[in-house]
């Protein structure tokens, strides 16, 4: 059975993305849209939002008009073996960028003993809370600037080692 426009748009996942679904650069292995999925690939797999990496890089995939299976591929770059590196990498620019001395991690010690000596799991729960929020905003600041700056070499790495195509002129739109 071959998957045409009409039934590709009739499922679930097909009314959600409506026309944009079967544009036919989502599965388009040129020069463009694999340049696009570098973008809409490293972006998820920078940002702090675990366990969403793929989603978003099929949405900004589809938005970009950018390869869907590379954008997936690429987004796995940030994975279990890589996230305490980069987070911890991240963190340190956020906090750098914010202009703040990156102290967090000369106090876990103490952290630790204290949420060991707090007694009730509402207490503790509010001090990790507390302690997320004081991680949260360098890391996210962290997580988006280095996404910016490697989404943008990607899509640069691509059109410097991609020959261009006979009638790629249109990849500027």
């Amino acid at each position: 059975m071959k998957l045409s426009p009409e039934h590709i748009q009739a499922g679930k996942v097909g009314k959600w993305l409506g026309k944009h679904g079967v544009n036919p650069d989502l599965w388009s292995f040129r020069r463009g849209p694999v340049a696009r999925a570098m973008v809409a690939g490293l972006l998820p797999a920078t940002s702090p939002l675990l366990g969403l990496h793929h989603v978003l890089a099929v949405v900004l995939a589809v938005l970009l008009r950018a390869n869907v299976p590379t954008a997936v591929v690429v987004q796995a770059v940030n994975n279990p073996l890589t996230i305490p590196i980069y987070y911890t990498m991240a963190y340190h620019v956020g906090e750098v960028l914010l202009g703040r001395p990156a102290k967090y991690e000369t106090h876990i010690a103490e952290k630790i003993k204290k949420l060991d000596e707090t007694d009730g799991i509402q207490a503790k729960l509010r001090m990790l809370a507390g302690e997320l929020a004081m991680v949260a905003v360098p890391l996210t600041v962290g997580c988006t600037v280095i996404g910016v700056v490697v989404s943008i070499a990607g899509y640069g790495l691509i059109y410097a080692i991609w020959p261009e195509e006979p009638g790629d002129k249109r990849e500027g739109e």
